[in-house]
Formats: C-alpha cells, structure tokens, sequence
C-alpha cells in the first residue's frame, strides 16, 4: 500500500513541474478564492527591485487573519500534514537511508547523537 501511494505521489510530483501548473490544478479548485487571494503563495521582498527575499521569521509579522471562513476539514490536513514532516524530519536525520532491517535492529528509542549526518544530541542543523 505505501508503495502504491508512493507512486502516485511521484506521478501527481511530475505533472506540476511549475508553479503554474500547481496552482491551476490545486489552487482554483475552490472557485469561492481565487489566486489573487493568496498573495501569501507569491514570494515576498523587502525592496521594489525584488532584491531581496524575506526570510520565513520575517514574514509572521506581516501575517494577518484570513478573510473567508476557514475549511476547519482543510485546516486539520494542514497541521497533520505538518506534524507528519516534524516527526518525518526528526527521524529522518537519523535513519535516513538506512534498510529496513537497520530499523529492525537498532530500533530509535532515545534520541542522542549520530545518524546519517553524525548529528550531536539537540543539533536541529
């Protein structure tokens, strides 16, 4: 099953090659918003001449509430889908790359120190 799902993921992540593609085939799907709602997708400079980009712990304080009522279904995707790449990511760094069997053997039950990038105990990166 997960390889199946793996595969259609890597199938749907070849067809939207552009950003433009993307956003036809995900973004206009609700018709109630359209693109020029979601500036927030485009990126964000500090200057006119769109020298430089704003970093991500510079945009929270130009963040402001959404204008239309949220998809509370939607918004639960949203923060499982982010739990899922935080805990994806912490054991990725870890056992990244590693077979199966690795896994089997050397269960993670305590996160200390190495991995695949020889991470120090606490080193985010």
């Amino acid at each position: 099953m997960f390889l199946e799902s793996s595969k259609a993921r890597q199938a749907q992540s070849s067809q939207f090659k552009s950003s433009e593609a993307f956003k036809d085939n995900f973004l206009q799907r609700d018709q109630s918003v359209s693109l020029s709602d979601k500036s927030w997708l485009e990126l964000q400079y500090h200057d006119l001449n769109e020298k430089f980009i704003k970093m991500p712990h510079e945009l929270e304080n130009d963040m402001k509430q959404p204008r239309s009522p949220l998809n509370e279904k939607i918004l639960d995707r949203v923060h499982g889908s982010m739990i899922g790449m935080t805990i994806g990511d912490a054991l990725g760094a870890h056992v990244q790359f590693r077979p199966h069997q690795y896994l089997v053997e050397k269960p993670v039950t305590d996160f200390q120190a190495g991995g695949t990038w020889g991470l120090k105990k606490r080193q985010v990166l």
